[in-house]
């Protein structure tokens, strides 16, 4: 809900909600990886046709986000994959995956 929204300032100087996130759209999309090692998260890395923006371990510390410029679409779930690109909110971590 935009009326929560904060600036990453605020939410730094703890004066805003437990943590920080982004919502897809407006061409950022995320693959959300669930229960996955790093070697089967490089892996699905390197194959996405999509330009990788940024890519961090989830808040769970057993799997990652994957963000990639993309097309607004309908997202979908497959074999603890999930990836969408409008309409949700994806809580970050900031901790970088390379």
């Amino acid at each position: 809900m935009p009326g929560t929204w904060t600036d990453y300032r605020s939410v730094r100087a703890g004066g805003a909600g437990d943590g920080f996130g982004v919502m897809l759209g407006d061409g950022l999309g995320c693959y959300d990886l669930d229960h996955m090692d790093d070697r089967a998260a490089r892996e699905f890395i390197a194959a996405i046709p999509e330009s990788v923006v940024y890519a961090e371990r989830s808040v769970s510390g057993k799997g990652m986000h994957v963000f990639i410029d993309a097309v607004e679409g309908p997202g979908y779930r497959h074999a603890g994959v999930e990836r969408y690109t409008r309409g949700r909110f994806i809580r970050m971590t900031g901790v970088r995956f390379v």
